[in-house]
């Protein structure tokens, strides 16, 4: 295929793609709103702007991952998937998977694993010794019982079954890395492998659905991938793929501490989402420890190896690590490169490298976990040089970081371990980019304490406040800022995340200001100049939250929004128009003519901006906009705009010179595929202007219902019955009777109800005669009872006891008052007999916890003179109901009710030695119900056997409180500050920054810190 038909045919498959999924929204009834609630429930949540450009011509073609997500959250079948998966994937241009050469891609691949090879997958180069004749990058592998573990996890996937991803975790240099690329070039050696390099990567790469079966994701110091901007979302579609699709592998490290512990954290908010967690505790997920150190019979086995091989970095490994057993960590150098730096600085490392060691590790150690940029770690190394030591050269940072990453300087001496390991590991996103800065992994887990204690405070957090710039990081330097006491700190680095773009909430801005130091309409203020959103839908949350804090916040952000909304989108304008009204700020986005200006393509926001200006009495936009709809012919098959049409021509100025023509034509052609709603609506409308327009609508309505659905032509009787429709109703009863299935009994009782309050007894009669109690599923109780009611209803009583008796066996007892109905019937048809073995089944089955239900259930069991089955309902109803409050309470009255003495008083004593009663007693309103009920003596007998509360030590001295203000970031306590004073803050902290630190020209970083 030439390169212009293949193009051709790619946009015609895109074409074909959204038009399939609108048509599939459209099938179930979904607004876009409703897909944004439904994809946040899932493991793919989508916003409502990423909605709108998946279903928009005009926008980029959507990712897989969007595309699934719609499906799932619109409840496709699986052919309907099949066929938007393949639109897609038509859609794309193929894959050049030819040569994988050398990728500087921030999503490299796919290569393979041989051809990568060690170096480039990061595993640590074992040093050179200064003598002998080894020169291989590696040295021979010593599998320990992880790689077995390792081994058995990723076969299977491999093979083709379900995907895995593993997760070597441990501590620093201990092999995690080296295990991974063992098994991957014994296992797959040739397969496709990705190795992307953070979460914005990870999150592209899974979104273009370039991932395929048969592949690995290589993804070390996994830490990159499941913290900072759109982790949360690479988690979810890494989750997604690996449930959904077999035959893919992801591989990763990490250490324990902190990373682990941290990711699978609950959460300090309950019910608070984390995709990351929900990755790691996924089934697929399988978490892999790799010991620090080896055992002595390891140890045995290693130094074997070492003579075997005669690769003397094994045996020099061996020997070092004979007393700790820290062996493999011996191998990359790690406790070598410790000493050096514990040397301290003028010995292996110059002044200035040791002070930008140490300020990459206590950076680090604050929680930044980006890459580090040169300014950062030369303000901060300035500041902790003595002034005696601090270099003359203006590019004093840049040689000396030169040096730390490449192990030479200038004067071709070494900064690095055996010519191998470096102090510092530099970061490029693409070749030829900026360099960014990391410490060593094995310093940064073992020197991280020290240096943090090394380095002025306030230059540290000057530093990582001024030049910070991810909003995610910031957002978390403020969390771990006010952990340590530093509240100023934490509000200015939030106040820089906020600007950076991070989607601060209001109520995050206010716990994180002590109350003291609150100016409530100025922080609204601030908010509402600087707050960012993602989408129409989280704009619309922001303008809510400031809501009640003073006008002049709420106007301010309602003027931002209306500035920068795009009144051409549909979508847009009916969020932030909904959003304004509660505020009473519509008319500032209306000013803007969103009626002569939105897109006409959306047919479904469209249709919801009409109702909105028709619904909050802005008839001339209305007018105008229904004008500009009306011109669009094919409006009038769209049935939400159609009912928007019909009432504005009923509440706007005259605007169309023929209604009646109108309602006819949209009568005879709207769509009637989707959702029933709206075309009920159109017809009660059409109702009020055209009433032939609306019986012929109702008539058309009543050929489209799916005849074989019995639950949805009852409703759909229902309907037309109220809205008077006879002849509809007449017509779709006719046809649904002979062809109706007849499965479901709850369905079928609807339909005999319906049928009766038409008046169509005929139908009636004619539904009878096909027998529908022979085709049921009985199921539930609840179900067969509606059916009952029906057959009652019709005075059928020899039905009714057929029903019973055909269905007594089979039926499930989950609800005790729809059996007590059951019951009651069955006593009146039946013989005592049959009615006695079914009491005693229902006392066994029914729930017993349910009491409010299971009330009905004892009366007729009583009623009835059926003591033994109330006998032993009640026994189970002791033995399941704890000591809370309503349920407790109603059972004990009902036992007293039916003279089951007996059973109350096991229930009292049952509660009494209840391991919850304190809890009960001290925290929730069992007593005071009690007591309500007449129940005082159980009352008592509850509240006696609960002790009393233990009274708590006091404490002879009173500790001192800690101030509000927190503590400034030398360690002082802070004064009196509000919010303010964190303008002059910043203020001042700006030009401290730019004095002392070695920016590259055009550098203008904000500050944060306090003056001193």
């Amino acid at each position: 295929m030439q390169a212009g038909d293949d193009a051709t045919a790619r946009a015609e498959a895109l074409a074909a793609l959204r038009e399939r999924l609108r048509e599939v929204l459209g099938s179930r009834g979904y607004t876009r709103k409703d897909i944004v609630r439904r994809s946040g429930a899932s493991r793919i949540p989508l916003s409502a702007t990423t909605i709108s450009q998946a279903l928009n011509d005009r926008h980029p073609a959507p990712t897989l991952r969007t595309v699934t997500g719609i499906a799932q959250a619109a409840e496709a079948d699986p052919e309907t998937y099949r066929q938007l998966r393949e639109l897609w994937h038509r859609s794309r241009p193929g894959p050049d998977v030819a040569a994988p050469a050398p990728c500087t891609d921030v999503s490299a691949g796919p290569g393979s694993v041989r051809l990568a090879g060690p170096a480039l997958l990061q595993v640590q180069q074992a040093p050179f010794l200064t003598a002998g004749p080894v020169t291989a990058f590696l040295t021979p592998y010593y599998a320990r019982p992880h790689d077995i573990d390792l081994e058995r996890l990723l076969a299977p996937a491999l093979d083709g079954k379900t995907s895995c991803f593993v997760l070597l975790t441990g501590d620093s240099s201990t092999g995690k890395t080296r295990a991974l690329f063992e098994v991957l070039l014994r296992l797959a050696p040739h397969r496709r492998l990705w190795r992307p390099t953070h979460a914005a990567a990870l999150a592209d790469l899974l979104g273009n659905g370039l991932v395929a079966p048969g592949d690995v994701l290589w993804l070390n110091e996994a830490q990159r991938f499941l913290q900072g901007d759109r982790a949360e979302e690479a988690a979810a579609a890494l989750r997604e793929l690996l449930l959904t699709r077999p035959g893919v592998v992801v591989v990763g490290t990490l250490w324990t501490i902190p990373y682990w512990e941290e990711f699978v954290r609950p959460p300090e908010s309950v019910g608070a989402p984390s995709h990351v967690r929900a990755l790691l505790e996924a089934p697929v997920t399988h978490r892999i420890a790799v010991p620090a150190e080896l055992s002595e019979a390891q140890h045995a086995e290693w130094q074997s190896l070492a003579r075997s091989s005669g690769d003397p970095r094994m045996g020099q490994a061996g020997r070092a690590g004979a007393a700790d057993g820290r062996v493999v960590q011996h191998l990359s150098g790690g406790p070598e490169l410790l000493a050096a730096y514990r040397m301290g600085p003028g010995a292996h490392f110059t002044p200035a490298e040791h002070a930008l060691i140490t300020a990459a590790i206590a950076v680090r150690h604050t929680g930044h976990w980006a890459p580090l940029t040169e300014e950062l770690l030369a303000h901060i190394a300035d500041a902790a040089l003595p002034p005696r030591l601090r270099p003359a050269e203006p590019g004093w940072a840049r040689e000396a970081l030169t040096a730390l990453v490449t192990g030479a300087r200038a004067d071709g001496r070494r900064t690095d371990i055996r010519k191998s390991l470096t102090a510092l590991v530099p970061h490029r996103d693409t070749a030829g980019g900026p360099t960014t800065y990391g410490p060593a992994d094995y310093l940064q887990q073992n020197a991280a304490v020290a240096a943090a204690a090394a380095v002025p405070g306030p230059a540290l957090w000057d530093a990582v406040t001024a030049f910070t710039t991810d909003p995610a990081v910031l957002m978390h330097l403020s969390y771990r800022a006010r952990e340590q006491g530093f509240i100023k700190q934490g509000g200015v680095l939030l106040r820089r995340a906020t600007v950076a773009g991070y989607p601060t909430e209001w109520i995050s801005l206010l716990l994180a200001t002590p109350v003291e130091a609150r100016e409530r309409a100025e922080m609204a203020l601030w908010m509402a100049h600087h707050i960012r959103w993602e989408s129409a839908w989280d704009m619309r949350a922001r303008l809510l939250e400031l809501a009640g804090e003073g006008a002049d916040a709420s106007l301010r952000l309602a003027v931002r929004a209306v500035e920068e909304v795009d009144v051409s989108d549909a979508e847009e304008v009916t969020h932030l128009l909904r959003a304004l009204r509660d505020l009473g700020h519509e008319s500032l986005l209306i000013d803007r003519d969103p009626a002569g200006l939105i897109r006409l393509s959306d047919v479904s926001c469209v249709s919801d901006v009409l109702g909105q200006l028709l619904e909050y009495g802005y008839p001339a936009p209305a007018a105008r906009l229904a004008r500009r709809i009306l011109a669009d012919r094919a409006a009038l098959e769209h049935p939400p705009m159609m009912l928007g049409l019909v009432v504005a021509h009923r509440l706007c100025p005259p605007w169309c010179e023929d209604g009646k023509a109108m309602f006819s034509a949209a009568a005879s052609r709207v769509d009637l595929s989707g959702d029933i709603e709206p075309l009920l609506s159109l017809v009660e409308e059409l109702k009020k202007e055209h009433t032939e327009a609306a019986r012929l609508l109702a008539l058309r309505l009543a050929d489209a219902i799916d005849l074989r659905d019995t639950d949805f032509v009852a409703s759909s009787l229902y309907e037309l019955r109220e809205l008077g429709m006879t002849a509809a109703s007449r017509r779709l009863a006719e046809q649904a009777v002979p062809v109706a299935e007849l499965e479901k009994p709850e369905a079928v009782g609807w339909l005999l109800d319906e049928l009766r309050y038409c008046g169509f007894n005929d139908l009636v009669a004619e539904l009878l005669r096909r027998d529908p109690l022979a085709e049921l599923d009985v199921g539930s109780v609840k179900k067969v009872v509606l059916l009952l009611w029906a057959l009652q209803g019709l005075e059928r009583d020899d039905l009714v006891r057929r029903l019973l008796l055909d269905s007594m066996r089979y039926v499930e007892l989950d609800d005790a008052e729809c059996t007590a109905s059951y019951l009651d019937e069955l006593a009146r048809v039946g013989r005592p007999q049959t009615v006695r073995r079914f009491a005693l089944r229902a006392a066994d089955e029914v729930p017993p916890s349910e009491v409010a239900r299971l009330r009905f259930l004892a009366q007729t069991l009583d009623r009835e003179g059926l003591p033994e089955a109330l006998d032993r309902l009640a026994r189970r109803a002791v033995l399941a109901v704890g000591p809370y409050s309503h349920g407790f309470v109603i059972l004990l009255r009902t036992l007293r009710e039916h003279g089951l003495t007996a059973h109350a008083d096991a229930l009292i004593e049952r509660a009494a030695a209840h391991r919850d009663v304190s809890y009960a007693v001290r925290r929730t309103g069992l007593l005071s119900s009690l007591r309500a009920a007449g129940e005082t003596e159980a009352a008592d007998r509850l509240e006696s056997a609960v002790p009393p509360p233990v009274a708590a030590a006091k404490d002879p001295v009173k500790p001192r409180e800690a101030s509000p203000y927190g503590r400034e970031t030398d360690g002082t306590p802070a004064a009196p500050w509000t919010w303010s004073d964190l303008d002059a803050v910043e203020a001042h902290l700006a030009s401290r920054t730019r004095g002392r630190t070695a920016a590259t020209p055009g550098t203008s970083p904000a500050a944060s810190a306090t003056p001193r």
